[in-house]
């Protein structure tokens, strides 16, 4: 047991400390999430695939808390991606940070969470407006440029899903949630014609790194992936059993996430490399869940209630 003990001290400490406060903040959130989840009783309240939908918000505020420490730990990195004609650069990212964080905290305890989702779906936005576009117009041929521009408005796409499920008016809800399905499913367009033709990359999000010939069946995911996200997205984009196709497509992404991202994490654990493969990943599934509670059930022309505030789910009569 004291060899075991000093073994896990060791690793522990070979973690760099950005590392460790990465997956600190991770972790905390997910689980105040899961705590809030069982508690407030909307497990036993969800059926079927709903249950999955109720982890949207802990995949996507989880990622977003780690990320947000990163805002701190790695401050002048971030500060270097901000436009040269934006004044203030180690301003905007500590604050950035700190409203990651707090964001985070608040979609899990659903604290002010309309608000948080609003202003992390601007703030997204903002990202693929200011930085990922003329990134990506510098070179448009580079394909892993308009890939993480179509990321950024994906996490954008999902906090919108979320601030749609809180409003209270039905034209309002509609018009959000259906600019959201749009800012998810074009990427997931474009995503699975990728992973057609580049089958040899990380699938889920198909970005610059090769699969890792260790992960068992590592030239089949990003196929499988490619295959899972095509229907999904025909669905979508048509407005065709919406809340199925983004269930079937969370649920996709999220077993990609275990297969392939949660080793390379395990793997890579004292690099915020393996931390930030597998907490995007993660986050870009819980916004496709976000996505799918904000649709409607089939045979409802309303949006789902599933991530509506607690006193509004509550008014509803049950079934």
């Amino acid at each position: 047991m004291s060899l075991l003990n000093s073994a896990a001290v060791i690793v522990l400490l070979a973690i760099p400390s950005q590392v460790k406060w990465s997956y600190f903040a991770f972790g905390a959130v997910l689980a105040i999430g899961l705590v809030t989840i069982f508690l407030r009783g909307d497990w036993h309240r969800a059926r079927g695939f709903d249950k999955l939908i109720l982890f949207g918000p802990l995949f996507y505020a989880a990622p977003v808390a780690g990320f947000g420490t990163e805002h701190f730990t790695l401050a002048k990195n971030i500060a270097s991606m901000v436009p040269a004609w934006i004044p203030w650069h180690q301003f905007w990212a500590y604050f950035v940070g700190v409203c990651f964080i707090a964001a985070a905290l608040s979609l899990v305890t659903r604290i002010q969470a309309p608000l948080s989702a609003s202003l992390l779906a601007f703030t997204f936005f903002l990202f693929v407006v200011l930085m990922d576009v003329p990134g990506w117009a510098q070179d448009p041929r580079d394909r892993f440029a308009i890939t993480l521009a179509l990321r950024q408005l994906s996490f954008s796409g999902g906090a919108l899903a979320l601030a749609a499920s809180f409003t209270e008016r039905e034209r309002c809800k509609h018009i959000l949630a259906t600019i959201a399905r749009y800012f998810i499913t074009v990427p997931v367009l474009f995503y699975s014609f990728e992973q057609f033709r580049h089958g040899n990359y990380v699938p889920g999000i198909p970005l610059s790194r090769l699969t890792p010939e260790w992960i068992y069946g590592h030239a089949i995911w990003t196929y499988l992936a490619a295959v899972a996200y095509a229907p999904a997205a025909i669905l979508l984009l048509m407005g065709k059993k919406t809340r199925a196709a983004a269930t079937w497509l969370g649920l996709t992404v999220l077993f990609v996430e275990l297969v392939v991202y949660l080793p390379i994490g395990i793997v890579e654990r004292a690099s915020l490399v393996g931390f930030n493969y597998m907490a995007d990943t993660l986050m870009y599934g819980g916004a496709v869940l976000l996505l799918a509670g904000a649709m409607p059930h089939e045979g409802s022309s309303e949006t789902s209630t599933d991530q509506q505030p607690r006193e509004a789910r509550e008014a509803l009569p049950t079934h």
